[in-house]
């Protein structure tokens, strides 16, 4: 089994209330000690604000030239689209991304202007590849038959697989974010012991599968002789998404071996997965319903 490319996520280097904010000092040493230890793909996006140019400053401190790593983006689809384009090519001090794709679906026809304006900038080599994120399968299947889209990322967990099996044949590539279920399976938290922000909201925490799913993956942490994180990566990397995204808060979350797990413990796992996703009726992690607006 090959495995999925791993790229460094910069979303822990803006403000929201998902994660506590690194400075720019240590955001700019983390992605440094990344692309030494290999990671050469970064994936960020306009929203994500500070992220942009810390990875320019970065870079620049370290001497890396700009084809020594790729940078993956996102922006809303909005009538200002170009103009949020243009403004993060500046912040990161490029004139071209490597994958270039639409944040968010959105319920109204200037999803579909927008899929066309990402396309002209294709075109016009602003951007090499092109993609969608966060789509739900029936949108997603649509625009793949309608647009030149090469990429989906999404959030792709044990706490969050919904639609997997059905867009693995798709003829795109997913790039899954957050596989460690932002945290939430990372052993620190528990129902007693819930993170100290907006990561308490998510549905999945709150199944009755949750701690069934935590006692399953604690099991496998001590067979494998791994963290519990590594065993929640290791199946997702059996997942085989093309890329996976992954955070990082200090530079010992860079280094870890995550285990090569069993054919049985990967169906259990799964068959956990898929129980705390059906009982979802939520179109992504976050709770959202695109498809209804």
């Amino acid at each position: 089994m090959n495995k999925p490319l791993s790229a460094l996520g910069l979303w822990n280097m803006g403000s929201c209330d998902f994660h506590s904010q690194l400075s720019p000092r240590e955001g700019k040493d983390i992605i440094k000690k990344a692309w030494k230890s290999g990671i050469k793909a970064f994936d960020t996006a306009f929203s994500y604000n500070e992220s942009d140019s810390i990875l320019y400053s970065a870079m620049k401190e370290a001497r890396v030239e700009r084809d020594e790593y790729e940078i993956w983006s996102k922006v809303m689809p909005v009538p200002t689209l170009r103009k949020k384009v243009d403004a993060s090519r500046r912040r990161l001090g490029s004139d071209c991304f490597d994958i270039l794709m639409l944040h968010w679906p959105k319920g109204d026809e200037s999803l579909f202007s927008s899929l066309k304006e990402l396309e002209s900038l294709k075109n016009e080599e602003v951007t090499r590849e092109i993609g969608v994120s966060n789509f739900p399968l029936p949108l997603l299947s649509s625009v793949t038959k309608d647009f030149p889209i090469s990429f989906h990322e999404r959030h792709l967990s044990l706490i969050w697989n919904k639609d997997w099996k059905e867009e693995r044949n798709l003829p795109i590539k997913t790039i899954a974010y957050s596989p460690g279920g932002f945290g939430l399976l990372s052993g620190k938290y528990s129902r007693d012991y819930p993170p100290q922000d907006d990561r308490r909201t998510i549905k999945a925490f709150s199944s009755p599968l949750f701690p069934l799913l935590m006692d399953k993956i604690n099991t496998l942490s001590i067979k494998y002789g791994s963290s519990p994180y590594s065993i929640a990566y290791s199946w997702v990397e059996a997942m085989t998404p093309w890329a996976i995204v992954r955070g990082a808060g200090k530079e010992e979350d860079l280094h870890f071996n995550p285990p090569f797990l069993e054919e049985k413990d990967i169906e259990e796992l799964t068959e956990i997965a898929d129980k705390i996703s059906l009982t979802s009726p939520s179109d992504n992690i976050f709770s959202h319903n695109w498809m209804l607006r």
